[in-house]
């Protein structure tokens, strides 16, 4: 008897190594072709952009991202300047011209 219920395991087993196997080709099918479709949609974005290139289309794109890159960099940098103001007035007002002072006199004579 119990080497009967060992053989039902073992088949049992055997069945869902089967499934697991076939889940996993499925699977790997799946991400094989998407990989697939994102490399040819690669290409078919650089071919065009190639295109476009050659044509002086993407110079266009290629300045107005630039100019787009070029605002966000320098309100980054107002933003930065902004924080540092605010510090700044947040710094006593007597040992602001402390430090004035300070300067002053290791600067001038």
């Amino acid at each position: 008897m119990e080497i009967r219920r060992y053989i039902e395991v073992s088949e049992k087993l055997r069945k869902m190594l089967e499934d697991a196997e076939k889940q996993a080709k499925e699977i790997i099918a799946k991400a094989e072709a998407r990989a697939e479709r994102i490399i040819a949609e690669a290409r078919e974005e650089a071919r065009n952009l190639r295109l476009r290139a050659e044509t002086g289309e993407a110079l266009d794109e290629v300045v107005k991202e630039a100019e787009e890159k070029a605002k966000e960099e320098a309100k980054r940098v107002l933003e930065e300047y902004e924080k540092r103001v605010s510090a700044l007035r947040e710094i006593p007002e007597e040992r602001f011209r402390e430090a004035v002072e300070l300067i002053l006199k290791e600067v001038l004579p």
